[in-house]
């Protein structure tokens, strides 16, 4: 047996709730080699991710300055 088909029988065998954290470490070790085109292939690779940011995009300005306890005025 080949080290890739071992490695998918074992993650065959991950009860779901490992699952992400497997992908995770997949995604994070293939970031970390270089697979990954830039940090937009990465952070897009990660469930949710594209709808928080793009969630946070539409936040306006003055609802940020509180959390951070900015004062601009």
């Amino acid at each position: 047996m080949s080290s890739r088909d071992y490695i998918i029988s074992q993650i065959d065998t991950l009860p779901e709730a490992v699952l992400d954290k497997v992908r995770e470490f997949i995604m994070f070790q293939r970031f970390s080699i270089g697979i990954f085109e830039n940090d937009t292939d990465y952070l897009q690779s990660i469930p949710g991710m594209t709808e928080s940011i793009m969630e946070g995009k539409a936040t306006p300005i003055s609802e940020c300055l509180d959390s951070v306890g900015w004062n601009i005025s």
